[in-house]
């Protein structure tokens, strides 16, 4: 896994081995040498000291050779005795050697999972933590000393992380990609995490892994992205709409008008005036629907110029100012900084952003409450936060509220955030929004450029 620079020491590990082996079969033979001389030497001690005058004269010739090779053997132990202390010290080398190469790869895998920002749990069979690092002590809001205690300590109900790794250990199977939605200082994070098995060398089960990740950006893009390919359809679905109706729709409103100019000379009655007067109404409302269809499917460049935002919001806080003292709802500007107070935008367009959130709060809010707008820029980014005190939106509701025509309202048309989030995005920015019990907070964040299309 981890690629070590082999040392000249480790390297000559397999030739002291090799050395070491010739040494002790050589050594072996030499002892079994000197055993057998010495008990042929011990035999003419015995002959010479037991006075045997045939054999004296032979023994005594016979004995220098024999001292002879008892003080070569010897030397050759001697020498035998040199090269195992050299491979020894080889040997002993190598193996510090490879302690310090040990403690190198342990100091880099820790080093490494220090410097990732995500969760990297480790459990045994008995489900109790083994290793966590610090990215995971972050990720998991994890304030105390948890290895050794069992891993349901650190498991909450909306991150059932013990129940995943059971489920792991109990069926001996991977589960990738199992994503929570956990709520932590008043925002909502999304948690995707990986559980495998923790095996040895020869593939035996020693606990699981946990891996946690934060995907919350990712998903944000990825709702982004779903909701562009929605918009995009239904633009698609808006031209042909207003191509097919718009003709039929224009002669059925002349028409109606030569009718009416037909029977202004007659005595056709007030039941006639009011039939006339329902054709045009309705005329005059699907001309209107379909205007809005195509002002939807249209992707006109915008007029960007230098734009006061502070002037922005002081207008859209003075035309909604009435319904917020009658739903006693108290209005809060946070002042921008002196450098985010002019910034190019589309002003009318963008004041139709502004407009459309702070009523979205406010009906948010019947009963009263507290609405913020804050500006800042920051980054060469404008961000613009508009936070209502209302009950919050329902979880059921909330992928589709940048949906066309999505409407909890009987009187709504459901285009609002629609159209404040095209808005958006023609200025090349983007529009999220957290909620809860305690309200909905509105962020919209647009990249500060000279020239937008």
């Amino acid at each position: 896994m981890f690629r070590v620079k082999e040392s000249e020491v480790n390297r000559g590990i397999p030739w002291a081995m090799l050395a070491l082996a010739v040494v002790i079969v050589a050594a072996a033979i030499m002892t079994a040498w000197l055993t057998w001389m010495l008990r042929v030497e011990r035999g003419m001690i015995g002959d010479l000291i037991g006075g045997k005058a045939e054999t004296s004269s032979d023994l005594v010739r016979a004995l220098p050779g024999v001292l002879r090779w008892q003080f070569g053997l010897a030397l050759v132990v001697l020498v035998i005795l040199v090269a195992t202390a050299v491979a020894l010290i080889v040997i002993r080398r190598a193996y510090l050697a490879s302690r310090q190469s040990l403690r190198e790869v342990k100091v880099l895998a820790g080093d490494i999972l220090a410097s990732m920002d995500q969760a990297v749990v480790t459990t045994n069979c008995d489900g109790v933590i083994t290793s966590i690092n610090p990215g995971g002590r972050e990720l998991l809001a994890v304030e105390f000393e948890c290895v050794g205690r069992p891993i349901g300590d650190i498991t909450r109900p909306d991150l059932p992380l013990k129940e995943l790794s059971c489920e792991v250990l109990a069926r001996r199977r991977a589960v990738n990609d199992r994503d929570f939605a956990i709520s932590r200082n008043g925002h909502t994070h999304r948690l995707r995490a990986d559980c495998h098995l923790l095996r040895d060398t020869n593939g035996d089960v020693l606990g699981a892994v946990l891996h946690v990740r934060d995907v919350t950006e990712r998903v944000l893009v990825e709702e982004r992205m779903r909701r562009m390919e929605r918009h995009l359809g239904l633009g698609s679905l808006a031209v042909g709409l207003h191509h097919e109706i718009k003709n039929p729709l224009t002669a059925l409103s002349l028409h109606v008008q030569l009718l009416d100019e037909r029977l202004a000379g007659h005595s056709g009655g007030r039941e006639v005036d009011e039939l006339l007067g329902v054709l045009k109404t309705e005329v005059t409302r699907l001309n209107g629907v379909l205007e809005t269809f195509r002002d939807f499917a249209a992707f006109r460049s915008l007029s960007v110029q230098p734009t006061d935002v502070t002037g922005l919001i002081d207008k859209a806080v003075r035309l909604v100012r009435p319904q917020a003292d009658l739903q006693a709802v108290r209005i809060t500007v946070v002042p921008p900084e002196p450098q985010s107070a002019v910034v190019p935008l589309d002003g009318a367009k963008f004041e139709q952003v502004l407009l459309n959130l702070i009523i979205n709060a406010l009906e948010a809010m019947p009963g009263g409450g507290e609405l913020t707008i804050r500006v800042r820029a920051a980054d060469g980014q404008l961000r613009v936060h508009v936070a209502d005190t209302g009950c919050g939106i329902p979880p059921e509701i909330q992928p589709r509220i940048f949906d066309p025509y999505f409407t909890t309202r009987s009187d709504g048309a459901g285009m609002g955030l629609s159209w404040t989030e095209k808005i958006v995005q023609q200025h090349q920015g983007h529009i999220e929004f957290e909620t809860g019990p305690g309200g909905t907070v509105f962020q919209v964040t647009i990249p500060m450029l000279e020239s937008t299309h």
